[in-house]
């Protein structure tokens, strides 16, 4: 079964033709299957407002979804903060007329790849199968983003396989926590399943766990974690900002589909609780600069 997460920018009119609402807090996610094909779009339904809506909506897809209309600031600090997540493959829907002045903001991103669509929705889920992600198999990893309390079940975590898989009656560890849970059953669009693999959107029956002990952003994996609560070194922004960053102020780190406050000052970031080193470097955020997704500083 090949399964795809998919962030989308001002699209919602295109993806609720194509596909059923799901779950909705400060994110809004929509799914459709297509006979052995999993789809889940992810909509930062309290952007602008709330930046971490558009961070955290970013982090487990696969690829993009920008529709156009505009050009505008937001545009602006979605291609940027894509950019800084390395989020290489998508498609622009936007038309003939705004097309050049696109192709000149996105030069020298990661979006210089990004596919330009101006077909109907349903041409836009042949184009989505047509992908072929990589997927890496180097360590079992989820992320959660959900979760909840169901009435003969227990706690129930929503999240996104980013790597590996994972499988029922596993064994394994929740971040933060550093605690073993136990996965009693595993869900994929409403049926159940032995095992998920990476790219999969699942529903997670969890024992050992209370959905009071949670928060969004924890990881599970089958190794240990490592954390880190004060990084070192210099925040490097966005390749096409010019930013006199100074000294002494909050910032926020805001891949880990998490937002975590901390403090920026002289050449590191103090964090004010630990997060786990998922990658080798981080995003930065604050929102006294503009745009508020800047930069990335290694771990």
């Amino acid at each position: 079964m090949e399964s795809y997460s998919i962030f989308c920018y001002n699209a919602s009119d295109y993806i609720k033709e194509i596909a059923k609402v799901g779950t909705n807090s400060d994110i809004q996610l929509y799914h459709r299957k297509d006979g052995d094909t999993i789809m889940t779009f992810i909509e930062p339904v309290k952007y602008p407002e709330k930046i971490s809506s558009l961070t955290d909506s970013i982090y487990p897809s696969d690829m993009a979804i920008i529709k156009v209309t505009t050009i505008s600031r937001d545009l602006g600090e979605v291609i940027v903060a894509l950019d800084l997540m390395e989020k290489r493959v998508g498609f622009i829907i936007v038309s003939e007329e705004l097309r050049p002045a696109i192709k000149k903001i996105i030069e020298n991103t990661s979006l210089t790849g990004y596919k330009f669509f101006t077909g109907k929705p349903m041409e836009l889920i042949d184009e989505i199968k047509n992908v072929k992600i990589n997927r890496s198999e180097a360590k079992n990893l989820t992320v959660i983003d959900h979760f909840f309390k169901v009435k003969g079940v227990g706690t129930v975590a929503l999240g996104f396989v980013l790597s590996g898989s994972i499988s029922k009656h596993q064994k394994i560890i929740l971040s933060d926590l550093d605690r073993e849970v136990e996965v009693r059953s595993i869900q994929m669009n409403d049926e159940d399943v032995d095992t998920a693999g990476a790219g999969s959107r699942v529903g997670l029956a969890l024992k050992n766990i209370e959905p009071t002990d949670m928060e969004r952003g924890m990881f599970l994996s089958d190794k240990p974690f490592k954390y880190v609560e004060e990084i070192k070194g210099n925040v490097v922004p966005q390749r096409n900002l010019k930013l006199n960053l100074g000294d002494n102020f909050e910032v926020f780190i805001s891949d880990i589909m998490r937002f975590q406050r901390g403090k920026f000052e002289n050449d590191h970031i103090i964090l004010d609780k630990k997060i786990p080193v998922i990658r080798d470097k981080a995003v930065v955020a604050s929102n006294n600069i503009v745009p508020r997704v800047f930069g990335t500083i290694n771990l």
